[in-house]
C-alpha cells in the first residue's frame, strides 16, 4: 500500500499555520513477478530498479522467441518497474511502463479472459492512480465487478480495493460525495470480509475509516471525523498488540490525524497528548529505520511544536527536513518551506521580526521554484507565504510591500477558487478584507 498525497489543508483566518496530513492510501496491483521487496530509501530503490530492469531485458528477449510463454512476464515486470518509477515520482516513465503493460495483457486477454482480465484490471487501476484517471479506475471496477458474479471469494477484495481507490480519486478532484460513496461501499464489502477472515481484511476496514475521517475532515464534519478516525485507531492498536513491527506506524499515523482534528477543533490538551503518543512511536521507529520514520518525526515535531508554540520542535523538524532535502529535493523541500513559514510564525508572535521575515522569504522563494514545475500543488503555499509576509509587512507599517503582497495571494486564490470554491473562497474573503484594510 503506498501513501497518496492530500491536498487539503486547514487555514487559520489570519496567520497560516500549514501542517502535514499523513494519508489516506491507495492500492498499486502487483501482478505476478517475484522480485525483491521494494526498498523505500534511494538506495534500495535504485537496487530495485536494476535487478526489476535486468529481469524485464531477459523477459524481452526470451519473448522474442517464444512470445506465448514469455509475454506475459514482460507485462508483470512492466507493471512493478511502473510501481517503482510512481513511487519516485518518475510519472512519465511509470506511463510508459503502465501502458506498454496495459497494452499486452489485453491482448492476452482477448485469447484468454480468464487468466488475463485480472491483469488488465490491475493496470487499469494503477494507471488510474497514477494519472487521477476516474475512467481508467472506473474501468478497472467494472471489470472486477463481473468477476466477481463468478468467483466472490477471490474478486470482492479487488473490488474493495478499487472503490477506495476510486475514492481516493474522487477525492483528488473534489468530487466529495461521491466518494463517500465508494469508501462507504468499500467498507461495507470489507466489513463483511472481515467477519470471516478478521486477520486479514480488518486492516482494510481501518484504512477505509481513515479514509472517511479524511473525507469528513476537508468537509468539516468533525464529529464524524474522529468517530471514523477513533474506529481505525482502536483497531490499529489491536492489530499492533499482535504484530507491533507492521502497525505501530498505523497506530501513529492515526494519533497525528486526530491531533490534527482536535487542534482544528480546538481540543489542545487531546491534540497534544495524541502528538506526544505520535512522536514517540515515531522516534522509536527512526532509530531503526531512520530512511523511512525521520520524515514523520519531522513531520510531528512541527505539529506539537505549533500547537505548544515550542521554537525548539520546529527548529529541530527543519534541521530534519533540510537533512532530507539534500538526499531528495523534489520530496523535502517544500517541507523545508512548510516549516521555515511556521517558524516564521513563531518569531512574529515574538516580535522577532527580522528573523519571521528571513523565515517567510526562503519559505517563498522554494514555493516560487516548486509551483514553476507543479503549479496546482504549490501555488496556494506561494499565496499562503505573501499572506504572512504581507501580515508581517503591515506590523511594521510598510503598506506599500503588504499591498502588493496580499493582491498577488488574491489573485492566485481567486484562480483557484474557481476551480474549487469550497477549499479557497475563505482566502479570497479574507485577503480582501486585508486589502480593505490598508490604509489608502
Amino acid at each position: 500500500m503506498a501513501f497518496l498525497p492530500h491536498a487539503q489543508r486547514w487555514r487559520a483566518l489570519a496567520v497560516l499555520v500549514v501542517w502535514l496530513l499523513l494519508l489516506a492510501r491507495s492500492g498499486a496491483f502487483q501482478t505476478g513477478t517475484d522480485h525483491a521487496e521494494l526498498g523505500r530509501d534511494q538506495n534500495q530503490m535504485e537496487g530495485a530498479r536494476r535487478e526489476i530492469q535486468a529481469s524485464l531485458n531477459i523477459y524481452r528477449s526470451l519473448a522474442q522467441k517464444d512470445p506465448d510463454t514469455y509475454l506475459p512476464y514482460v507485462a508483470a515486470t512492466l507493471n512493478d518497474l511502473g510501481i517503482l518509477d510512481s513511487d519516485q515520482n518518475r510519472t512519465e516513465e511509470a506511463r510508459r511502463e503502465y501502458e506498454e503493460s496495459l497494452n499486452i495483457y489485453r491482448n492476452l486477454a482477448q485469447k484468454d479472459p480468464e487468466s488475463y482480465l485480472p491483469k488488465v484490471g490491475a493496470t487499469l487501476n494503477n494507471l488510474g492512480i497514477l494519472d487521477l484517471d476516474k475512467n481508467r479506475v472506473e474501468e478497472s471496477l467494472k471489470i472486477y465487478r463481473e468477476l466477481a458474479q463468478k468467483d466472490p471469494a477471490t474478486y470482492l477484495p479487488y473490488v474493495a480495493l478499487t472503490r477506495n481507490n476510486l475514492g481516493n480519486v474522487d477525492t483528488a478532484q473534489n468530487l466529495k460525495e461521491q466518494a463517500r460513496k465508494e469508501y462507504q461501499e468499500a467498507l461495507k464489502i470489507y466489513g463483511e470480509l472481515a467477519q470471516k477472515d478478521p486477520a486479514t481484511y480488518l486492516p482494510y476496514v481501518a484504512l477505509t475509516h481513515n479514509n472517511l475521517g479524511n473525507l469528513d475532515s476537508v468537509q468539516n464534519l468533525m464529529e464524524k471525523a474522529g468517530k471514523e478516525y477513533q474506529e481505525a485507531l482502536k483497531i490499529y492498536r489491536e492489530l499492533a498488540q499482535k504484530n507491533p513491527e507492521i502497525y505501530l506506524p498505523d497506530v501513529a499515523t492515526m494519533l497525528n490525524n486526530l491531533g490534527l482534528l482536535d487542534s482544528a477543533r480546538n481540543r489542545m490538551k487531546e491534540a497534544l497528548k495524541e502528538y506526544k503518543e505520535a512522536l514517540k512511536i515515531f522516534r522509536e521507529l527512526a532509530q531503526k529505520d531512520p530512511e523511512t520514520y525521520l520524515a514523520y518525526v519531522a513531520a510531528t515535531l512541527n505539529q506539537l511544536g505549533m500547537l505548544d508554540l515550542d521554537q525548539n520542535q520546529i527548529e529541530e523538524a527543519l534541521k530534519t527536513y533540510r537533512e532530507l532535502a539534500q538526499k531528495d529535493p523534489q520530496t523535502f523541500l517544500p517541507k523545508v518551506a512548510l516549516t521555515l513559514n511556521n517558524l516564521g510564525i513563531l518569531y512574529s508572535a515574538q516580535s522577532r521580526m527580522n528573523e519571521a521575515r528571513d523565515q517567510y522569504e526562503e519559505a517563498l522563494k522554494i514555493y516560487r521554484e516548486a509551483a514553476q514545475k507543479d503549479p496546482g500543488a504549490y501555488l496556494p503555499e506561494v499565496a499562503m507565504t505573501l499572506n504572512n509576509l504581507g501580515i508581517l509587512d503591515r506590523a511594521q507599517n510598510r503598506m506599500a510591500e503588504a499591498r502588493k503582497e496580499y493582491e498577488e495571494a488574491l489573485k492566485i486564490y481567486e484562480a483557484f477558487a474557481t476551480q474549487d470554491p469550497e477549499q479557497f473562497t475563505i482566502d479570497v474573503e479574507r485577503l480582501k478584507r486585508f486589502l480593505k484594510a490598508l490604509p489608502k
